[in-house]
């Protein structure tokens, strides 16, 4: 069996999408995507290992314009053969604004996993423009785009969670198998949050929320799929209620399913 988890010595939660058990039988390609953190400390070492060894031609940054701005796109950002593609689900502001609600419903003792549930679904109402985009390039053909392709947020486990759900139930992935990849990311949480202290932007959002949202507890991703289903039929009709056409929807089953 493959290894699914990469140990760069730059970024605690970069793994392999592959692997994964499908609904119909057989398993996820290896190679083609990868979900990761924050890329701006990777060695040379690491930059190796993902253009070289595994042949990374595309990057897609989910995180905010003052993210970016604070700690850029890294060492794989001056490379000739790699293309980004940079979307901002939300804003900071949109993070500021929310951030009542979600304290007045774990104030009031509310399930903190149909919390971050609803949170995530709240992911997709805003960013939706930013999924759409985000699915399209990892779906495109030649040119620019495509895949292998590692996409990530700043600690690899909210809009990255979203967008691994959504690309792995498009692929038809077991859902156990999407809950579980979910929850792996919670054996690498102390080390995120550590390489992460000090950047402005964490901070901030750090005095925001409360304790719970940086766990991956898997009621939470196996909340937000029931909820996924309920409003959209699965992520194969939410995508497609953005105008994300069949051909591109089959382009990611063909890269993830083969």
């Amino acid at each position: 069996m493959i290894a699914r988890w990469l140990d760069l010595e730059g970024a605690h939660n970069v793994r392999d999408l592959g692997g994964l058990p499908l609904v119909g039988g057989g398993a996820t390609r290896h190679g083609v995507l990868l979900r990761a953190d924050a890329l701006d400390r990777l060695s040379a070492a690491d930059v190796s290992a993902l253009a070289d060894r595994i042949g990374l031609r595309h990057v897609v940054d989910l995180r905010s314009a003052g993210e970016r701005g604070e700690r850029g796109r890294g060492p794989l950002g001056v490379l000739p053969g790699i293309h980004f593609t940079e979307v901002e689900v939300i804003t900071a502001e949109a993070v500021a604004r929310r951030k009542g609600d979600k304290q007045a419903a774990f104030a009031r003792g509310a399930d903190p996993d149909e919390v971050m549930a609803a949170g995530y679904v709240e992911l997709l109402d805003l960013g939706g423009a930013a999924f759409r985009r985000a699915v399209e390039s990892i779906a495109a053909t030649g040119g620019t785009g495509g895949a292998p392709a590692l996409f990530h947020c700043a600690a690899g486990k909210d809009r990255t969670g979203v967008l691994a759900a959504l690309l792995l139930d498009v692929a038809g992935a077991d859902r156990e198998a999407i809950i579980a990849d979910y929850a792996l990311t919670d054996e690498r949480m102390l080390p995120i949050v550590e390489r992460l202290t000090g950047a402005r932007s964490f901070e901030e959002l750090a005095a925001l929320l409360p304790a719970f949202t940086f766990r991956a507890s898997p009621g939470t991703m196996e909340r937000f799929l029931a909820m996924l289903d309920t409003t959209w039929g699965g992520a194969a009709g939410y995508l497609a209620s953005l105008g994300v056409a069949d051909a591109s929807l089959e382009r990611l089953r063909a890269l993830l399913a083969g």
